[in-house]
Order: C-alpha cells, then sequence, then structure tokens
C-alpha cells in the first residue's frame, strides 16, 4: 500500500494521458482514412478519365479508315470527329 501512496501522482499522470491518447487517436484515425479515401478518388477519377480518352482515340482511328468524301457523312459525323479530337486531345 504504501508503495501505492508513493506512485500515485505517477499512476493518475499515466492514467490523464491515457485519457487524452483516448480521445486524440480517433481523430487522427479519421483524418487518414478521409485522406486515403481522398486519394482513391483521386486515383479513380484519373484512371476514368484516361480510359475515356482512350475509348475516344479508338473510334477516332476506326473513323480515321473511313475517307470524309464517302456518301453518307453528314455534319454530324464532322462534328462527332471534332468532338473526339479534342476528347483524345489531338490538335
Amino acid at each position: 500500500m504504501e508503495i501505492l501512496n508513493n506512485y500515485s501522482g505517477l499512476i493518475s499522470l499515466i492514467a490523464a494521458v491515457a485519457a487524452i491518447g483516448a480521445i486524440i487517436v480517433p481523430f487522427v484515425i479519421l483524418k487518414q482514412q478521409r485522406k486515403y479515401k481522398a486519394e482513391k478518388e483521386e486515383l479513380a477519377k484519373k484512371e476514368m478519365a484516361e480510359m475515356e480518352r482512350k475509348e475516344a482515340q479508338a473510334e477516332l482511328d476506326a473513323i480515321g479508315v473511313i475517307p470524309f468524301g464517302a456518301p453518307g457523312f453528314t455534319r454530324m459525323d464532322l462534328a462527332r470527329v471534332n468532338y473526339l479530337k479534342k476528347k483524345a486531345g489531338r490538335r
């Protein structure tokens, strides 16, 4: 019992630090989870944009095989080609 009395200040200090840690740690974990989620969403957006660019590039290449002088090409087709060029990043 005498040992407890001698170290009571130290024990209460450790308890106070543990209580503060129990309050702070969940906030730190929440912040890390939000950061990870934001990074994951940003990566998904970049991958989606790259996939859309590649699809536009493939469609533009497929259209490029057909000559524009061929019958059946309309203004809509030309507009589509211009849109795909813009989306694919061609100049």
